[in-house]
């Protein structure tokens, strides 16, 4: 485009109505699509509650209702929460996930992620055993007590370090896995599959050492140990509360429910049998509360006088905090994939391509639209020249090519003549002097509107161009929001330009720099805009007929950035043609189709 029509189109967009249409979700933005109603954990922080379900986090404002859910996305390093405690005089939430990664999170007045630090001593360890998953958590003192399945750790808050562990304390020095423990006055208890192990918190006492620590015969199953009413209290599964008292057990009250459990502590002992949720006073007279939600409690806490925060593992939290007990959960979409897209796909010429289950002999089945005629492709040399027999994923890409995720790498096949061919191999890309994924197990395949392909892996997502010869993009769970490496399904909505996935530990999704594009130029919309101080991603410009061509410039017309549109949407990066941030000012957006025919503009401001 000439300097003299670049000046034109300034004119008409300066002088005219803006064309700029605003969107939400900024490119490159990912979002978690986690089952909220498996709660497992809830913990009063402040002015909020949170709860941690299987695989998700969330907080409620106890004044408000007002939910947010958190994840990687937020500054969070993993997913799936073990446990979770509180320490309000550092404002500090810590999560201890599942792998042994803990989270400090400290809050803000408003009771909001201010600041996360991931410690991972506990993986970085050697010697310690495959289950490093934290139970429970303790404060005293500044102290936490973690309950792990080695032992118990005394973490150091402040200082981000171990200052003790209590591994190696059971009969004759053997190690114990602890699940729950509690403080009485200046003792500390433990409880393991063995039973009930106590010592004394005197500063003089090596706690490390297995003979200081005193066994004590439980009274049955115990499921739950807690501190109320100047005394020791257990839960035992189908009998009761027991006190203990002047060494012996005494049953204060009676249960036969087999999922008995001690919830929380204070003027009152919460405890609930699953299905129902009871409190017991110092006297242990009981109220009960009940309701239709109540199907598995796992874990709750009383608010104040009357109000419970219940942590049920198939409705989700539920609480009395604003009227009946109602649950109190983000909303919950789909949370995978299913079914998959990527079993059986129909090609440019109606034949139909099944990917065939390894017990059936694998491959790719490939059959006519009346059934009449198939063809099996297989590892056989001629005739398909897979390089696996095992078949995770099928796509049809924009020019009309099958291709194919195995578990030896991914390729295509051009399906013009397919069934009629005495030859037929797979075509494999050749990505970095090699095979693409030549021996590594490609899991799923997704296409893009601009034919780029998606291709999940064991090992992480990745972004290959057209035919599989240039990586884009790698994503894992170590540099972003991705739940875990291990790619089960993608799916690509090409209307939004969102990326699914789904992994083994949950699902996300993914704002891609590509859509489906329109058939004529109309509107076109540029996101975010304005581009505020502090913000580091791409600028996107949508509303695009396919490879347009798109030039921004500033106001005197010098151009700073061009590109070709992905589909219906194109990006840029904020940096000029040297590679420097754009500086702040008002910047022309100008968009022509691929075949010069229409054009459109709009403006984008950059405040910094």
């Amino acid at each position: 485009m000439r300097k003299g029509r670049i000046l034109f189109f300034l004119i008409a967009v300066i002088s005219g109505p803006s064309r700029i249409l605003g969107q939400t979700l900024p490119l490159g933005e990912w979002q978690s699509h986690f089952n909220y109603l498996s709660a497992r954990q809830v913990v009063e922080a402040g002015s909020r509650i949170y709860c941690a379900s299987y695989n998700g986090l969330f907080s409620v404002k106890t004044e408000t209702g007002e939910l947010r859910a958190l994840s990687k996305a937020d500054g969070l390093s993993n997913t799936g929460i073990g446990t979770m405690g509180y320490l309000p005089a550092a404002r500090l939430l810590l999560l201890a996930y599942r792998n042994g990664t803990i989270d400090f999170v400290y809050l803000n007045e408003q009771s909001e992620p201010e600041q996360i630090e991931t410690w991972d001593l506990l993986n970085n360890t050697q010697g310690l055993p495959a289950d490093k998953a934290i139970r429970r958590i303790v404060f005293r003192d500044n102290l936490a007590y973690v309950a792990t399945g080695f032992g118990v750790l005394v973490l150091d808050t402040q200082l981000r370090q171990v200052e003790e562990t209590y591994r190696y304390i059971g009969p004759n020095g053997t190690q114990i896995a602890a699940s729950d423990l509690t403080f009485s006055g200046d003792s500390l208890f433990v409880l393991n599959a063995q039973g009930i192990l106590a010592t004394s918190m005197r500063e003089d006492l090596n706690r490390q050492y297995f003979a200081n620590w005193k066994s004590i015969a439980s009274p049955g199953n115990v499921s739950s140990i807690a501190f109320f009413s100047g005394a020791i209290h257990v839960a035992v599964s189908g009998k009761g509360i027991f006190k203990y008292e002047k060494g012996v057990w005494k049953l204060v009250y009676t249960s036969i429910a087999p999922a008995l459990r001690i919830l929380d502590t204070g003027d009152l002992l919460t405890i609930t049998t699953g299905s129902t949720v009871l409190t017991l006073d110092p006297l242990y007279t009981s109220q009960t509360f009940s309701s239709p939600l109540f199907a598995n409690v796992r874990s709750g806490i009383r608010q104040g006088t009357k109000a419970l925060w219940l942590a049920d593992q198939k409705n989700g939290l539920i609480s009395n905090r604003f009227s009946d007990f109602k649950p109190v959960s983000p909303a919950q979409g789909d949370t995978t994939i299913s079914p998959r897209p990527d079993s059986t796909i129909t090609d440019l010429n109606g034949l139909s391509w099944t990917r065939l289950p390894e017990t059936l002999g694998g491959g790719i089945r490939v059959s006519s639209a009346d059934g009449l005629r198939r063809k099996v492709l297989s590892t056989s040399i001629g005739s398909g020249t897979l390089p696996a027999s095992k078949i995770n994923s099928l796509a049809l890409d924009q020019d009309g090519f099958v291709w194919f995720a195995s578990a030896k790498g991914a390729g295509y096949f051009i399906p013009d003549g397919v069934l009629e061919a005495a030859r037929v191999d797979a075509i494999l890309p050749i990505y970095g002097q090699r095979k693409l994924f030549n021996n590594e197990e490609c899991t799923a395949l997704a296409v893009e509107p601009g034919n780029r392909k998606w291709i999940g892996t064991r090992t992480g997502l990745y972004l290959f161009n057209a035919d599989g010869t240039e990586l884009l993009r790698k994503f894992t769970s170590a540099d972003s929001p991705l739940p875990s490496d291990v790619i089960r399904t993608l799916r690509f909505e090409a209307e939004s330009g969102l990326l699914f996935i789904d992994t083994p530990a949950g699902m996300v999704s993914y704002q891609s720099d590509a859509k489906v594009p329109t058939e004529n130029l109309g509107r076109i919309t540029i996101f975010p805009n304005p581009i505020r101080p502090g913000y580091s991603g791409n600028v996107g410009i949508s509303g695009l007929t396919s490879q347009s061509t798109i030039k921004i410039t500033d106001l005197a017309g010098r151009l700073v950035f061009e590109t070709h549109s992905e589909g219906g949407l194109a990006s840029w990066n904020l940096n000029d043609y040297t590679g420097r941030r754009a500086r702040a000012g008002i910047y022309i957006v100008l968009v022509v189709s691929a075949d010069g025919s229409e054009r459109q503009a709009g403006k984008l401001a950059i405040i910094n």
